[in-house]
């Protein structure tokens, strides 16, 4: 039976039986509502027998909304079951278009990628996730934060069921399974290069992060204006020699990229900080450590210049404290 004709058919039989049987007894059913709650008890077979017919045309109306509409709601119900059975089935597949906003898109589904999610589940509660990935059968996670979508992340109309028009950043993985890292690079950059072309298109800011096998193939990914690159073999590399020259550096590194201990915040310019100085000085009172503004760390030599007004200031501290400054 067809959705529409079946919703039509019954509406129009509970609705006409309401009237129907006010009209036949109207001395127990005194107004139509009275009729309505009958009606409903009656097709969906709870009947609670507060209020039912006396007179013999009502016990005969009575007898054939038995036969056609308990039928007809078993019908309606089952339809209804079934709709959210497919929906679940087709979200669990990442084939629905994505309404939220404000999201984080991952795209590439790989182990790190998972790290990342458990972290940007653990450190921010209210942060919405979005995993793209043409390889999984469905979505890895089941979670009420996290969404699917399957298919090439290098295809617009896929990015677009991502809305990743509204999203908040986008995170491209490179693939575990391709052999070379100039392939994996390759793959990312061609994604990067239609999130930058749909960011052009549209007029609007992508903030794009990308995972960048090889460092020299950083020259590319800057030459598509790619927002952030992280490089994840060099800065291992980089971070064993410091551990082996500095004992103990790695510890405080995996502190600040992980969720335990003191963490890496971000905050914006309050209006009573001037310079960097006075900014310093009222967080270290909370317990915070200025570190930057955005990616520039030589503030520490500048602290007596003023903060523009747009500054992005990343801070070391607890989440006691970054919620007390904050707030």
């Amino acid at each position: 039976m067809n959705n529409w004709v079946l919703i039509f058919s019954t509406l129009t039989l509970v609705l006409s039986s309401s009237y129907i049987i006010y009209y036949i007894e109207p001395e127990t059913f005194t107004s139509p509502f009275e009729g309505l709650w009958w009606t409903m008890t009656t097709v969906a077979t709870v009947g609670y027998g507060d209020v039912s017919p006396t007179t013999v045309g009502g016990k005969i109306f009575a007898m054939l909304l038995y036969i056609v509409g308990i039928g007809l709601m078993s019908i309606f119900i089952g339809k209804v079951i079934d709709f959210f059975s497919i929906r679940k089935r087709l979200k669990e597949e990442g084939k629905l278009t994505i309404a939220t906003k404000n999201h984080i898109l991952l795209i590439n589904w790989t182990k790190k990628a998972s790290i990342t999610l458990d972290e940007l589940l653990k450190a921010f509660e209210h942060i919405r996730v979005v995993i793209v990935d043409e390889h999984l059968p469905k979505t890895p996670i089941q979670h009420d934060r996290v969404e699917f979508v399957k298919g090439n992340p290098a295809n617009i109309s896929v990015l677009e069921q991502a809305n990743i028009l509204h999203s908040k950043s986008v995170m491209v993985f490179s693939p575990d399974d391709l052999q070379t890292a100039s392939q994996a690079d390759g793959h990312t950059l061609l994604i990067a290069s239609m999130i930058k072309g749909i960011e052009k298109e549209k007029n609007t800011d992508i903030y794009t992060l990308c995972e960048v096998t090889n460092s020299a193939h950083i020259n590319a990914f800057a030459h598509v204006n790619v927002n952030e690159y992280i490089t994840a073999n060099d800065t291992a590399a980089h971070l064993a020699a410091r551990s082996i020259l500095f004992n103990g550096s790695s510890e405080v590194i995996r502190q600040l990229t992980s969720n335990e201990g003191y963490d890496l915040y971000s905050i914006s310019k309050k209006p009573e900080w001037k310079t960097y100085e006075d900014a310093r000085t009222a967080l270290s009172v909370k317990g915070a450590l200025l570190v930057s503004n955005g990616n520039d760390l030589s503030i520490i030599n500048r602290l007596q210049e003023p903060i523009p007004e747009d500054a992005n200031l990343f801070i070391i501290c607890n989440d006691d404290s970054y919620m007390d400054i904050v707030s």
